[in-house]
């Protein structure tokens, strides 16, 4: 790591009580805590207090936007502030949230694995969904391994539920791994990517990071997990309950979150050529170092179709294998993404002595593809207090489904009701 090198934190913050503890953080365990700048976008409700900035207003390594919370658009948009309004000419750039904890000397240990990769002739993003830390286990609830990120399903609406999973045989990696995605909460790359690759304004929060990922691929970026513990992440869905920007504006009476989502949806489809949307998409198109097709063989991710191969359903690292010797055994390669929002109703069932329920999933001659039995507290909560039973069920199959079961069956009566619908 050279002296000079400096790194520039990109923190959105949303009514955000992580906000200082994780400046105070990522300074103290940095290496070069002078060459920390931070770009800060505050989304406050004056009352709150705990995310006041004022001790770091005349520090010119701070650069910060404030609005009220009450003026906020979204995580793409406050990214968006930070990206144009506050990002100068920092060596690097480190797109984090503003809930964190930091490994000592991180900074030396990210800018080492990036020029590590760059010596390679690569044009590196180190990123991923980072292992988990509890701000109030701290730091006994600190995840132990790196992460990495996997998909999961396709949602109807055409973006991919990325999760995160262990790094399977991090201690014996001697250098990071290909990912099939860029993370929002963490990507570390030179400057010229951020300037590069802008956040879309037009996005809510939904479908944020496979933007940024194609985007950034066609821009002929290279995607890479960390394959040390550098930095931790905390969800913090539990912890700031009832202050998340949707939740004050759904009881604000503002519908923002739904039309940005829909439209932002909307927009990503037009941006993978599913759907021809009427959108601008100048300044936040794909790039013309690779093609989108390029992408898709390289993740085994096939988003007209809303399928996977095999070697991504197994979570193995990219590029996939080339498959078939043309574009038909190519697209035949393909088992299509599943999703499924399971609602059960306590009107569908009324016995007491249900010892569980079975959800199948079946074609058009009654076989099941795929099929799950609820036995457990979901059913427990069902029986007890009439909690309905309501989770997302997502699977892969090359068969497509037509209809959807659920069938209660009793401990005295054996199969009792049963509820069919259309698979849509």
């Amino acid at each position: 790591m050279s002296k000079k090198d400096t790194i520039f934190l990109h923190l959105p913050a949303y009514r955000e009580p992580e906000l200082i503890p994780t400046i105070e953080d990522a300074l103290s365990q940095a290496k070069y805590p002078s060459r920390i700048h931070f770009g800060i976008c505050r989304q406050y409700e004056p009352t709150d207090g705990f995310d006041d900035l004022s001790e770091y207003k005349d520090n010119p390594n701070f650069h910060i936007h404030e609005m009220l919370a009450k003026d906020a658009q979204g995580l793409p948009y406050a990214r968006a502030i930070i990206n144009e309004k506050l990002l100068t000419n920092q060596d690097y750039v480190l797109q984090l949230d503003a809930h964190h904890r930091f490994v000592e000397n991180w900074d030396e240990t990210l800018i080492n694995m990036h020029a590590g990769l760059e010596k390679k002739g690569y044009r590196p993003i180190l990123t991923g969904y980072l292992p988990e830390y509890k701000p109030f286990e701290e730091p006994e609830g600190r995840a132990d391994c790196p992460w990495k990120s996997i998909p999961n399903c396709f949602y109807p609406h055409g973006t991919l539920f990325i999760q995160p999973t262990k790094l399977e045989g991090w201690e014996d990696l001697t250098e990071p791994v290909p990912s099939r995605f860029v993370c929002g909460h963490f990507a570390f790359a030179r400057n010229k990517w951020a300037k590069e690759i802008k956040h879309d304004p037009d996005l809510y929060f939904s479908g944020e990071e496979i933007n940024l990922t194609v985007r950034s691929f066609t821009h002929g970026y290279d995607l890479f997990h960390p394959h040390r513990l550098v930095i931790w992440h905390a969800t913090m869905r539990d912890e700031r309950d009832g202050m998340l920007v949707w939740d004050d504006q759904s009881k604000a009476g503002n519908d923002m979150y739904w039309r940005k989502q829909d439209s932002g949806r909307a927009k990503i489809r037009q941006l993978f050529r599913v759907e021809d949307n009427g959108f601008d998409l100048t300044g936040y198109d794909l790039g013309t170092e690779r093609t989108f097709r390029d992408y898709e063989i390289y993740s085994g991710l096939h988003f007209k179709n809303r399928a996977m191969q095999q070697h991504t359903i197994d979570w193995k690292y990219p590029p996939n294998p080339i498959i078939g010797e043309n574009e038909e055994e190519w697209e035949e390669s393909f088992s299509k993404s599943h999703y499924h929002l399971v609602n059960i109703d306590p009107n569908f069932f009324s016995k007491k002595d249900y010892d569980f329920i079975l959800v199948a999933f079946d074609d058009e001659n009654g076989k099941s593809i795929e099929s799950i039995f609820i036995d457990d507290s979901r059913l427990s909560k069902f029986l007890e207090n009439g909690t309905p039973i309501h989770f997302e069920q997502t699977f892969m199959s090359v068969e497509q489904p037509t209809r959807v079961v659920y069938w209660a069956h009793s401990i005295s009566e054996g199969w009792a009701e049963r509820q069919e619908f259309e698979y849509k």
